[in-house]
């Protein structure tokens, strides 16, 4: 009898309530926008522009990049100059300065996730990298065995949206209200919120101007973030429910 009673009990037993971290990985993982950046900036000095940080960001050059550099060389009398070509170009070189071994894993990225998975957090990240270079990135990180990546195959998608946050959940088997984004901008951080997950911003130099209203932190740096910030977040989570 006694032996039915447990068999019953562990039948009707609630299932552990799993929660999950989300990223961009060539934002947080690696200095993405940097070297997006910096492969932008190279490619208009040959061409006569200076490229700056504030010039980046007044023309929205991180994405989509050709609409950006258009307005740019319209500004700056360059308007003979292709922005279609000069954005293949900035691409391709930001695809080989991304994968040069040199480029390593952030250190407080990895102390995040290693306090993460002591706290049984599910890791999930998503990218606009090509497949194939996105798994190589992946593996030169170290990051195969530690986080669940969510490669978005549409090209014409570049900027983080709803559904990107939304893929990368499903990717990890946890539910978006059950869910701490990790943003760097305030468009990420907006799509995140309207995905339905908590969203703690990361700034860097080239957002750091940005309103991020509705995060539910904004932190210098991503070493001021810890596991059990997280959990605090999510703790009364499981009674959100979406409009």
């Amino acid at each position: 009898m006694a032996t039915q009673i447990e068999e019953t009990r562990k039948k009707i037993a609630p299932q552990p309530l799993f929660t999950g971290l989300l990223f961009e990985l060539e934002k947080m993982a690696v200095p993405g926008q940097r070297i997006l950046f910096e492969a932008c900036q190279k490619v208009l000095k040959e061409k006569q522009v200076a490229l700056t940080p504030v010039l980046w960001s007044r023309y929205g050059l991180s994405a989509p990049l050709a609409q950006g550099l258009g307005r740019l060389l319209a500004t700056v009398d360059k308007k003979s100059l292709s922005a279609d070509k000069l954005a293949h170009e900035v691409k391709e070189l930001f695809l080989r300065e991304i994968s040069r071994p040199a480029v390593k894993l952030n250190a407080a990225l990895d102390a995040l996730l290693t306090d993460a998975d002591k706290h049984n957090i599910k890791i999930g990240a998503f990218t606009f990298l090509p497949d194939e270079q996105a798994q190589a990135l992946l593996a030169q990180l170290g990051l195969q065995e530690r986080i669940r990546l969510q490669v978005m195959h549409k090209t014409d998608v570049t900027l983080p949206t709803p559904k990107c946050w939304l893929m990368t959940c499903n990717a990890i088997a946890v539910p978006a209200r059950r869910c701490v984004a990790l943003a760097d901008s305030a468009l990420a951080c907006n799509a995140a919120i309207e995905a339905g997950l908590r969203c703690i911003v990361v700034p860097d130099e080239f957002t750091a101007f940005q309103d991020f209203g509705g995060a539910d932190q904004v932190v210098e740096e991503l070493k001021d973030v810890h596991a059990k910030e997280l959990q605090a977040l999510l703790h009364s989570c499981s009674f959100r429910q979406l409009k």
